[in-house]
């Protein structure tokens, strides 16, 4: 009988050791004040907690650094970005040069084509088109980037919380050991769950140090030291006004912008070319050296006479009609590979649109899924919610471990997190839709 009672008391001390010694979880992550009250406790306590506090004075707080202000740091510290800026330049540079080249064929007489000038304004737009591309491009990565390391942020998090748990379901074990309720190798189970649970938070820290050394790399920012991400989430529906077709068409053409340009630019040099008779060389024959004989003159004697000076004027004339022959038979050449590439460009243009078109209207499909999928995980959420405050009612009326309610807020938040990723994939989608050049990051 007296074992009985002994059971009975020990186990309403593991129970009453349960339900008491963890502090509340949400009462924590929202930053709720805990007063103490220095009378009700001895001088020791009261002096030890006060020299706690005055402790964590002197931690050094964090700033919040928000996504914009981390996108903002990584295009201020792009080298790529400052390249294109003298990319630019040197398309300027060589419009000027142009200009001088053409002054120069202009002087000697020689046909002056706009093509290589135009060329190159072209692709002084293009490459300041192609800058703004790669500011979204940074500002897609950054995102990914800042998403990623929050959501590790929150399962490393999770993960600690959940190893305090075990730790005390552990103890509760070994109570449950002495009273025979519990075999050794439920024990050594149970130890071995909370090392490879151990092993597995140092893994992700590992990881998101790593995350966050680089995030300073490229953004110039400090996570460890001098900032914390922001958590909140910005979800706003996205809805295509008119025709989803026009929209994408609007949004393609607007990416390829240059390259069709740049290709009807090309095809109109081609005509000129052709235009100008290029491809009559092919109807001309190589003209044939000059005969001595031609530069052979007949003196009154009768005797003749060759006349060198004459035939070296003549060999002149030959070397020039070879060479411009042979430029010619090149430039011909050339415009036949120009042609061909001008036609492959085409189809890859063409194809590109068709592939890109097709893929931002999947794109735009599984976004409003994704909505619609949203929508009912917040409808969960919400009656979990409920289920939770239900739970606390119970613990409040001793009718629930706090352990067990707060492994249940645990797993309440596994909702959340899933929320949390869904509007991530729904943002990342939106903004591809919006601006589809990020795709080619």
């Amino acid at each position: 009988m007296r074992k009985d009672i002994k059971k009975v008391l020990t186990i309403g001390i593991l129970l009453s050791i349960m339900n008491s010694s963890i502090v509340p979880v949400f009462a924590v992550e929202n930053n709720e004040k805990m007063n103490v009250s220095k009378s009700t406790l001895s001088d020791e306590k009261a002096g030890s907690i006060s020299t706690q506090f005055q402790n964590v004075q002197t931690i050094k707080v964090k700033k919040i650094l928000t996504l914009d202000k981390a996108i903002e740091g990584a295009i201020n510290n792009s080298d790529k970005l400052k390249l294109k800026s003298k990319e630019i330049k040197m398309y300027e540079d060589k419009m000027d040069l142009q200009e001088k080249t053409n002054d120069y064929y202009k002087v000697i007489g020689q046909k002056v084509y706009d093509f290589p000038y135009d060329k190159f304004e072209l692709q002084e737009k293009q490459t300041k088109q192609s800058k703004d591309f790669m500011e979204d491009q940074i500002a897609s990565d950054i995102t990914n980037k800042y998403n990623d390391m929050i959501l590790k942020e929150i399962e490393i998090n999770k993960s600690k919380r959940n190893l305090e748990f075990k730790k005390k379901d552990l103890e509760f074990m070994k109570g449950k050991l002495t009273l025979g309720m519990a075999t050794p190798n439920q024990l050594n189970d149970a130890q071995i769950e909370i090392k490879s649970l151990q092993d597995d938070i140092t893994s992700k820290d590992n990881s998101l140090n790593n995350n966050k050394d680089y995030f300073k790399v490229i953004t110039d920012l400090d996570l460890k030291n001098t900032y914390t991400l922001d958590y909140n989430v910005n979800y706003t529906k996205f809805k295509i006004a008119g025709s989803a077709d026009e929209y994408i068409d609007d949004k393609i053409d607007k990416y390829v912008k240059y390259d069709t340009e740049m290709l009807k630019l090309t095809k109109d040099y081609m005509k000129d070319l052709k235009d100008d008779g290029i491809k009559d060389i092919m109807d001309k024959e190589v003209e044939k050296i000059p005969d001595k004989s031609s530069s052979v003159a007949v003196n009154a004697d009768g005797t003749n006479t060759f006349d060198s000076g004459s035939y070296a004027l003549k060999l002149i004339a030959y070397q020039q009609n070879l060479q411009e022959y042979y430029t010619k038979i090149n430039a011909y050449g050339e415009y036949l590979d120009g042609k061909y590439s001008v036609s492959t460009a085409q189809v890859k243009l063409d194809d590109t649109k068709k592939n890109l078109k097709n893929a931002l209207k999947e794109s735009y499909s599984t976004l409003l899924d994704l909505e619609n999928k949203i929508d009912t995980l917040k409808e969960q959420v919400n009656s979990t919610n409920t289920k939770v405050r239900f739970a606390k009612a119970q613990v409040d009326m001793g009718l629930m471990l706090q352990n067990d309610y707060d492994k249940q807020i645990l797993e309440n938040e596994d909702l959340d997190t899933s929320l949390r990723k869904l509007i991530y994939t729904h943002n990342n989608l939106r903004d591809s839709i919006q601006k589809p050049w990020i795709l080619s990051n």
